[in-house]
């Protein structure tokens, strides 16, 4: 018996998918981190120059630039967020794709250390390839819920945040 006759020769379509699905949840995860270390350059490598942003009823955006400067600016009372997005759902066609991924964000305020802000939502994101590299090229966040309650900051946060550091 040969190896091929145990583990068919996989289908060529199918490992492009799986490819462009890991590299589009490295994306989101990318998007993520970079909202939440308030991270200018990293937030611009995950757009689309031409991109467009709705974040529910606050922003309606188009550009990268005005996309990463809003980002930047909606969160800047923040001395700390931690934001999670699950892959729930992606079809992928050629160099187009669109997903659907479900976020938690975790928010404490510069002017209130002792709440945490918490959110749940969801991502509708459509996502080109160019040159091999994917990037959004449209953004939808619907906020779903929004609950405060207390917080009990960790150390390496509240020495971040005495000493002025974002993040």
């Amino acid at each position: 018996m040969t190896i091929q006759e145990v583990q068919p020769v996989p289908d060529i379509e199918e490992l492009a998918y799986h490819l462009a699905a890991e590299k589009i949840r490295s994306v989101i995860g990318r998007y993520c981190v970079a909202c939440d270390e308030r991270d200018r350059d990293a937030l611009r490598t995950c757009f689309a120059d031409d991109a467009t942003a709705r974040y529910d009823r606050d922003a309606d955006l188009a550009g990268a630039g005005d996309i990463v400067g809003w980002i930047l600016r909606a969160t800047e009372h923040l001395c700390w967020q931690q934001h999670t997005a699950q892959l729930m759902t992606l079809s992928v066609e050629g160099d187009q794709a669109s997903a659907v991924a479900y976020l938690t964000s975790h928010q404490v305020a510069h002017d209130n250390l002792s709440n945490l802000l918490m959110m749940n939502s969801r991502y509708d994101f459509r996502f080109t390839r160019t040159g091999g590299r994917w990037e959004i090229c449209r953004l939808e966040l619907t906020v779903g819920t929004v609950e405060t309650r207390a917080a009990h900051l960790g150390e390496l946060i509240k020495e971040r945040t005495s000493t002025g550091e974002k993040r």
